[in-house]
């Protein structure tokens, strides 16, 4: 551990500032073995850094009001620049991104803003576009908060698991009211009439949040004064009190619970870390840490209604806590998992609360972080998670592990279709505490497969998205790739698609989400690293052909050549596949790959979801449709002995089925051919940019395109096909050949939409796919394994 003298700061530190200069950079911190510390950028008196679901890093400075904005890897500017007071504790303090950020650019800010010869605490709503916050855009939710003594401001921002806006606010070093006295005759933090002392929580608009516990007679809101004429009417903002100057708050967002923790600053005994609870009193200024105010040993417990922190600490470890954050689960080594990070500014050191609820005093995570007052955790240049913190005189750096490889590559794998489950939804706690996955977070998924399993085929759903957005999977503690899975383009939508995701050796998985919403995970297949010597498990292609058209009579044969077999009862269609030219009936197919397309019932919302015929429905879904909507989905859906597949349908008038091969059983003769290996996600077109392909899409004109090089000679590959950008209604098909087959794997209704589908596309003998689009539109495709031919 290197040293470095704390000669000339006790007196700050005692006195809780947050102060500093501007310099070269800081001594790396001490960091355990696996970890790296580095430099990324100079910042003049540093106070927070968040991570912006747009993969962009925000510091803020403390005295200058600049707002500085960057990227992994890239060069930082001035976003905007804030008339703010400087002085003592004041300044620009914290910032969070709104809910559903992509989509309306909304950051909101804590700053100490000048007002009439005076400053006061305030909380605004910005717009930022690219890498500019337009100063004119700012929208006042709360102000006027005091900020007597010019220290204890708190001022960090989150939103908890409801979207609501948490506000953290010191008691203003000075009792604003006048009628006690400073540092610990301080009692605003008693005082229910005014905000100082508080957690404060409020809708996006500025409103008291629901759920809030002082409402009804004898309450109002604090918003534009933050306090309250009459001493005896209570702020319905409050959210929990007690609280001297809570400088950081960190919400857990490794599930839907939304809980948080509150790291308070002490007055000369105890720094403690609480955790949120509505209508919580934290004690201040009667209690510090878990004793009475001035007391270090042999304390009695909290008396009724008080609340004591979850850990604390003495002066002899440390000054002043500051910053605060969650692991994220799944990106670091395990031990990491369910692991609270949080550091103090005086002494440098940053400890570990364990998922257990214990803290090694003795052992810090991390040493030398001097003047530390913020983290966060993002993503670096490369896809790994890291640790971002500034220190407010050494700028910005951040903390790695090391070894987090990229995706491992699997081969020769083994389908198993399985009858439709489950696994995962953040509407109903299945896997997890229920509650929207948060933008620019992540979650770890645990399948719980079987022994052997490398990769699953799942559908993931979003619902009730806050905004536009996409979601990312990959295989527990490997970097993250560049590709999506699941893209959404508007608020308020519910939207599902296929894809193969590898799993860790655990059986987990991680997702992100870039949009506030509900992330549902169903699972169709495992794909097994043991084929074993039968020669069940097999992926045979067929060129695209459609066996069922419900628009069109049952009976009436298609172009394809089916005879358009369906049968329709009530909310479930039955689908003969096996009279399809294109598939066997010989009793060697185990399961039916198909392309589903749904067409809106003209109600809010509807779905379709497949499983085996004359078996029962099991709740999942794999296509879904607003009214007006038509949407297409992959499904694989095991036979089960019948000779067709059921489709459960909700608010659909109409479906379209195409059979894109099948998968073989154990009745099937000898093959070498149709076993999967993944490959790192591989972005083969983009139109945008342009890759692979010159140029949009035009009018049913087929386009050729190279698949990667790592699937040269397969049968099939495995991708992602994104259209955005739509010039109007249509659909976008994959094929094998340059002729247009009856056949389409995207579609969409309208101008400028982005909608994805996965497809195992077949593969033309020179290793390239034709694209056909029937309106202008770009395309974006992203390679995630292949079938051997």
């Amino acid at each position: 551990m290197r040293l470095r003298s704390l000669l000339g700061v006790g007196t700050l530190l005692a006195a809780s500032a947050v102060t500093g200069t501007a310099g070269s950079p800081a001594l790396a911190a001490d960091t355990p073995a696996g970890f790296t510390d580095t430099f990324v950028a100079s910042v003049d008196r540093a106070t927070a850094v968040e991570w912006l679901p747009s993969d962009q890093i925000v510091v803020l400075e403390q005295s200058t009001g600049r707002v500085r904005v960057g990227t992994p890897g890239g060069s930082f500017t001035t976003a905007l620049d804030l008339a703010v007071c400087g002085n003592s504790e004041r300044g620009l303090l914290g910032l969070t991104a709104d809910p559903a950020f992509l989509g309306n650019g909304w950051v909101y800010v804590y700053y100490t803003a000048p007002v009439g010869g005076g400053c006061v605490n305030r909380v605004s709503r910005f717009t930022l576009v690219g890498s500019t916050i337009d100063p004119n855009s700012e929208i006042i939710l709360l102000d006027n908060i005091a900020s007597t003594g010019g220290n204890h401001n708190g001022g960090d921002l989150d939103f908890d698991g409801d979207g609501n806006l948490l506000v953290a606010i010191g008691d203003a070093g000075t009792v604003p009211r006048g009628n006690s006295g400073s540092a610990g005759s301080n009692d605003a933090a008693q005082d229910l009439s005014l905000l100082n002392g508080k957690i404060v929580r409020i809708t996006r608009t500025g409103a008291p949040a629901p759920g809030n516990p002082f409402t009804g007679a004898g309450t109002s809101r604090c918003a534009s004064s933050g306090t309250n004429a009459s001493p005896s009417t209570t702020c319905q903002e409050i959210y929990a009190y007690g609280l001297r100057n809570p400088y950081r708050i960190a919400v857990d967002r490794n599930d839907g619970a939304g809980g948080f923790f509150i790291n308070d600053v002490g007055q000369s005994t105890f720094e403690e870390v609480n955790a949120s609870a509505v209508g919580a009193n934290y004690g201040w200024p009667t209690r510090e840490g878990s004793c009475p105010q001035g007391r270090s040993s042999n304390c009695p417990a909290p008396p009724a209604g008080l609340t004591d922190p979850v850990t604390s600490y003495g002066r002899s470890l440390g000054t002043y806590i500051t910053a605060g954050a969650f692991v994220p689960n799944g990106s670091w080594p395990a031990e990491y998992d369910g692991a609270y990070l949080f550091g103090d500014g005086g002494s440098g050191r940053i400890w570990m609360r364990q998922a257990n609820g214990t803290v090694d005093y003795d052992t810090p995570f991390a040493t030398d972080a001097y003047g530390l007052t913020d983290m966060t955790f993002g993503f670096d240049a490369d896809g790994v998670m890291v640790l971002y913190y500034v220190e407010v005189g050494g700028g910005l750096r951040m903390i790695t592990p090391a070894g987090i490889p990229a995706q491992a590559s699997a081969s020769d794998l083994k389908m198993v279709p399985v009858t439709p489950f489950r696994a995962y939804d953040t509407g109903d706690g299945t896997g997890a505490a229920a509650g929207d996955v948060f933008n620019g977070t992540t979650r770890v998924v645990d399948l719980d497969p079987p022994t052997g399993v490398a990769a699953a085929l799942v559908n993931l759903t979003y619902d009730r998205t806050y905004g536009p957005g996409f979601v990312r999977a990959w295989a527990a503690r490997t970097q993250r790739p560049g590709t999506s899975a699941l893209n959404a383009d508007r608020p308020s939508t519910t939207v599902a698609n296929s894809a193969v995701v590898a799993l860790a050796d655990d059986g987990t998985f991680v997702l992100e989400s870039s949009t506030t919403g509900r992330v549902v995970v169903d699972v169709m297949a495992w794909f097994v690293d043991t084929p074993g010597t039968s020669d069940d498990g097999r992926f045979v292609a067929v060129e695209p052909s459609r066996v069922v058209d419900t628009r069109l009579p049952a009976g009436e044969a298609l172009d394809s050549g089916s005879p358009n077999p369906w049968t329709r009862t009530s909310r479930r269609i039955d689908v003969e596949v096996l009279a399809h030219p294109h598939v066997p009936d010989d009793g060697t197919v185990g399961a039916v790959v198909l392309s589903v397309g749904a067409i809106s019932g003209g109600a809010p919302g509807g779905f379709v979801g497949g499983y085996p015929g004359g078996t029962t429905y099991t709740g999942t879904s794999n296509v879904n449709v607003l009214d007006g909507e038509v949407r297409a989905n992959m499904m694989v859906i095991p036979l089960g002995g019948a000779a067709y597949v059921s489709l459960e349908t909700l608010n659909i008038a109409d479906v379209v089925v195409d059979v894109l091969g099948y998968v073989t059983n154990d009745s099937a003769g000898s093959s070498t051919t149709g076993l999967y290996s993944t490959i790192a996600p591989t972005r083969s077109v983009d139109t945008r940019i342009p890759l692979g392909l010159e140029g949009r899409l035009g009018r049913l004109d087929p386009r050729e395109a190279m698949t990667p090089v790592a699937t040269t000679g397969a049968s099939a590959v495995v991708q992602n096909i994104t259209v955005t950008r739509t010039s109007g209604p249509g659909w976008v098909a994959a094929h094998p050949a340059p002729a247009v087959p009856d056949t389409s794997g995207v579609n969409y209704e309208g101008a400028g939409q982005t909608r994805a589908a996965l497809a195992f596309t077949t593969v033309s003998d020179d290793d390239t796919t034709f694209f056909t689009s029937l309106v202008s539109v770009d395309l974006v495709v992203d390679v995630v394994g292949f079938f051997s031919g």
